[in-house]
């Protein structure tokens, strides 16, 4: 059997310079579906650079520098009479009060969030979703040696995605995301009589496997109680936990790797789950639930995707700020960022490659600089229509 080490350099070998980004719901549900242990094989399975090679079930390989894509859900403004929230008096006219810290930030979102009705939605329709993206890539290319050698990172202009996804899980969806050329349509496999196409976007061309369908907006194996929710994250990070690459030698290949906390990678999940959940019984519990973590943080002016600027709550580690963004005056959620921060190793346990399970892998293949962002995503609608390709 190969070493990790072994397949990493091959996989250093093989990496061809970065081409076109799967859509990012699609990115999205297929690492949702990467959290099913039984499903889950060791280190690197999956290389990027083929658009959408990306299998469920396997590790992803994501490198700081090139994009990783967290989603967050949108929460229509309804405040059904409730208090205005903190910093609201003062457009008012009123004596400005203390601006909220980022627990605050957390609660006063659920509160918002526990107003929003839930959508009325039939099994057989599809849950629409408007977003935009900002994604950053690390130009790369061949040295002399074949070595692939990546440049500092670049950051692409916004990107409109419209999305239709099942509401049971069991119908085809779709993705179209707005290029420069033309749109790009990605076909999404259903789980239909419990099989699906082993890579989602290619169903005539890949084997059907089992499945376990993964609805919209229907209750599904997430919990809705915060205590509850808080434990089935700690326990994805136990059981698949993230590991972070540092560094590089003369051959290009990482130096060590560091694990990310379980804190971390809590926070991370809810960002990600946020993306495929929008029930707002799942999405009040995911408030209650980040405003437990130890170690967030708030940071005021901070812009989505699409521009609009709002107060975020993160948490920073491994050389990335995880960023929740929120309406600074209604707490409604707006989006999520990922953006470069320093790696601090001072107390960090170092290995030479991972240990035990690897639930993913982030290859830090090129070096942005703190404030670079890595990725961004803003959440513009979401609604229940009744076929793929309807807009509201």
């Amino acid at each position: 059997m190969k070493s990790d080490l072994s397949i990493l350099e091959e996989f250093g070998a093989n990496l061809a310079p970065a081409q076109e980004q799967p859509p990012a719901e699609v990115r999205h549900r297929l690492m949702n579906a990467m959290r099913q242990p039984a499903r889950r094989p060791s280190l690197l399975s999956s290389v990027r650079g083929v658009r959408l090679a990306w299998r469920i079930g396997m590790p992803t390989v994501a490198a700081a520098g090139v994009a990783l894509a967290l989603v967050a859900g949108y929460l229509p403004d309804n405040t059904r009479g409730r208090p205005a929230p903190p910093g609201a008096a003062a457009q008012a006219g009123a004596a400005p009060r203390a601006l909220p810290d980022a627990g605050q930030v957390l609660l006063l979102a659920a509160a918002h969030t526990a107003d929003t009705p839930t959508m009325d939605a039939r099994p057989d329709q599809f849950l629409f979703i408007d977003s935009v993206e900002v994604q950053s890539s690390a130009g790369s290319h061949r040295n002399r040696s074949g070595k692939v050698v990546f440049g500092r990172p670049t950051v692409s202009e916004p990107q409109r995605t419209r999305t239709w996804l099942s509401v049971d899980g069991t119908r085809d969806g779709l993705v179209v995301q707005e290029t420069a050329a033309s749109p790009v349509r990605t076909h999404i496999d259903g789980c239909k009589n419990r099989l699906q196409a082993e890579t989602i976007d290619r169903p005539e061309s890949t084997p059907k496997i089992p499945c376990t369908p993964e609805p919209a907006y229907q209750s599904g194996r997430v919990p809705t109680d915060p205590d509850k929710l808080l434990a089935y994250l700690y326990d994805l990070a136990a059981k698949g936990p993230t590991w972070v690459s540092i560094g590089a030698g003369q051959d290009g290949m990482p130096r060590g790797f560091v694990r990310l906390s379980d804190d971390q990678s809590a926070f991370a999940e809810i960002a990600q789950m946020l993306s495929m959940n929008h029930l707002p019984a799942v999405q009040e519990a995911a408030f209650r639930a980040a405003a437990r973590i130890p170690g967030v943080e708030v940071r005021r002016n901070v812009a989505d995707a699409s521009g609009r600027t709002g107060v975020a709550v993160t948490r920073t580690e491994a050389g990335t700020r995880e960023e929740l963004v929120f309406d600074p005056t209604t707490y409604t959620f707006l989006g999520s960022n990922l953006i470069a921060a320093d790696f601090d190793l001072k107390d960090a346990h170092v290995v030479r490659r991972p240990d035990g399970k690897i639930g993913r892998l982030t290859l830090r293949v090129a070096n942005p600089k703190p404030g670079d962002v890595i990725s961004k995503y803003a959440l513009l609608r979401v609604a229940i229509v009744d076929k793929v390709g309807q807009r509201p």
